[in-house]
């Protein structure tokens, strides 16, 4: 299923006085300046039964149909699409359709999002006002114009919104996943996202958060793109989005990643094939037509997925994938399986074309233990033959009553590929290692009682240059404290104040050459001194309380500068540009950095 949203880029307008620009064309110049890539902007039109006006000012208010049929002139003459969103909130449902309903009708105007909230100034309506609302505004737009909702996507708020009351009336979903805001690591919550609504059947164009440290970013959008499929992404919002995201933003695709086996691939053309599209084929082995055999579905990437009943002695359909890769070379072959109609145990693939391999490689996969993402089959060198690049699969799996999916396939060339060293990429400095290993940060029952950057009063008015790391209950006393990677310790001394003793660690430079900093202080017991060469995962001391001048809890910050080998003791106080200088936030760097396969 085609919609507005598939290969764009997108960025969310809140409202022109949250802005530097004081015009449209002000703000359509600052996006080609900052994001040329970008193709749409997804501009409020209005909150509840008011115009968006009657909360703003200045010229990018917009109290009526002219002002929206303005931003489109605007934008259209820079080359940008206009995408209205309207917060909903059900308390005048019949204003709210004239206001939806006028502005979905301006020409240019693309689609209409509807932000979905369950919070005070949101979406108070009841289910029966969903159903009224939704009615009333496709009875007046019909079914072809498109209308998405974006959602909070975390587990606890989805049956709040009525879910079910919107699915027949919308045709799109775009999830909040905002992990900043939120506290949680950017692939856990994509992750929760794709469980809670993956089976909703529309597709799903996640909203990322804009202002998330670069690492971090890169990092969300990579998994939404290349582990989830998302065909499209929007960033939360303009006029907070700053100049160290942008770069980031304006990724069209996937440059590189870790694979499975812990190799780095940075990757060139690109080629993904579903049903209904060119290189895909299909048909039975019993002669009748394949719409009488396959049952279809619409995937969370949009696509149209295939599927039908295992078969246990005997095939009785087949499809083949065929890319037409561009010319030799090394792939990566994977498939995308959905999150329903996929329980086989057994999809048996049959992969063509593979250099020096005079018979086809075949691959065994459990769909049932993989949900809405992409699974890499292999990497090989293929080469054009008789049959050239392909992937064949059947429904013969040898099992009875359970379903095979038959999706897309991704081809993705390899132009260079690296395995990171051992060792390589930044863990938490706190709990088990079980915790360690997994991909939460901060692990088990591990809070930060302050946060990077937050401005408090505890040890004297101050903006905290990293995390505060505790357990409840001073059940953190004397805990281990591990080196968070491989690096170098270059002070290991007790210092003045309330510091007490501190260990600074030079980190071994990462794949792009970054060394950073780490810092521990208020520690208790420590076993390294300066010069020695740790390793990730090697205990350094243990949590203290500043010889009892405060809690048990582990001052831990990443200094980007050398500033911390200069001077163990630095800190800003009150000069938060010294701290952005100098510091960035802890958690947000360690989730951006972890070993290959956390």
């Amino acid at each position: 299923m085609s919609t507005p949203y598939d290969g764009k880029i997108g960025l969310w307008h809140f409202k022109g006085e949250a802005l530097g620009e004081s015009s449209i064309q002000e703000l359509a110049d600052t996006i080609k300046n900052w994001a040329p890539a970008s193709d749409a902007i997804w501009v409020k039109t209005s909150d509840g039964d008011a115009w968006e006006g009657e909360f703003d000012s200045g010229e990018m208010a917009i109290n009526g149909v002219s002002d929206i049929a303005r931003w489109v002139d605007v934008l259209a003459d820079n080359g940008l699409e206009f995408h209205a969103w309207a917060n909903v909130t059900g308390e005048n449902v019949a204003g709210e359709i004239d206001r939806v309903v006028e502005a979905a009708n301006v020409p240019g105007v693309r689609s209409m999002i509807l932000d979905v909230e369950p919070y005070e100034g949101h979406w108070q309506g009841t289910q029966e006002d969903v159903t009224t609302l939704m009615s009333g505004i496709r009875a007046r737009l019909g079914t072809d114009f498109h209308i998405g909702i974006s959602v909070d996507p975390r587990q606890q708020h989805y049956a709040s919104v009525y879910p079910g009351r919107w699915r027949p009336y919308v045709d799109s979903v775009h999830p909040q996943v905002y992990w900043v805001s939120m506290g949680r690591d950017p692939q856990d919550l994509l992750d929760e996202t794709y469980v809670v609504w993956g089976a909703y059947e529309k597709p799903i164009y996640p909203v990322l958060q804009g202002t998330a440290d670069p690492a971090s970013l890169r990092r969300a959008q990579n998994l939404a793109r290349s582990v989830r499929g998302a065909t499209g992404l929007s960033y939360w919002r303009l006029g907070v989005i700053g100049p160290l995201q942008f770069p980031v933003i304006q990724a069209e695709k996937v440059e590189e990643e870790v694979g499975p086996d812990d190799i780095l691939r940075r990757y060139g053309w690109e080629k993904i094939v579903a049903p209904y599209q060119a290189g895909y084929h299909d048909g039975t082995q019993t002669g009748q037509p394949s719409s009488a055999v396959f049952s279809e579905f619409t995937s969370v990437r949009g696509h149209k997925t295939k599927y039908k009943a295992t078969g246990k002695n005997r095939d009785t359909v087949w499809a083949a994938w065929r890319p037409g890769i561009p010319e030799d070379g090394i792939y990566e072959v994977s498939v995308y399986i959905p999150s329903h109609h996929a329980t086989t145990r057994n999809a048996e693939y049959h992969i063509h074309g593979i250099k020096g391999r005079g018979t086809e490689l075949l691959v065994k996969l459990r769909q049932e233990r993989r949900s809405n993402q992409w699974v890499p089959l292999v990497v090989y060198e293929f080469e054009e033959g008789s049959e050239g690049a392909q992937v064949n699969l059947t429904d013969l799996t040898g099992e009875e009553g359970l379903e095979i999916a038959f999706g897309a396939v991704r081809w993705r060339q390899v132009v260079e590929q690296t395995e990171p060293p051992v060792g390589a990429g930044f863990d938490p400095p706190v709990g088990t290692a079980e915790e360690r290993l997994s991909s939460q940060v901060w692990p088990g029952d591990w809070y930060d009682a302050t946060g990077y950057a937050t401005y408090y009063t505890t040890v004297g008015a101050a903006y905290h240059t990293g995390a505060d790391l505790n357990l409840p209950h001073d059940a953190d006393k004397n805990t281990p404290v591990y080196s968070p990677a491989d690096g170098r310790v270059t002070y290991s001394a007790r210092n003045l104040g309330s510091w007490a003793w501190i260990i600074v660690i030079r980190h071994d430079p990462l794949a792009d050459g970054t060394v950073v900093w780490s810092r521990m202080a208020h520690v208790s017991s420590p076993i390294v001194s300066e010069g020695d060469v740790v390793e990730r995962g090697q205990q350094v001391c243990s949590i203290g309380n500043a010889d009892g001048q405060l809690a048990f809890h582990l001052h831990y910050d990443i200094a980007v500068t050398d500033v911390l080998e200069r001077n163990p003791g630095h800190w800003p106080g009150t000069n938060l540009d010294a701290v952005l200088a100098n510091y960035v936030d802890p958690r947000e760097f360690i989730l951006a950095h972890r070993p290959p396969g956390r």
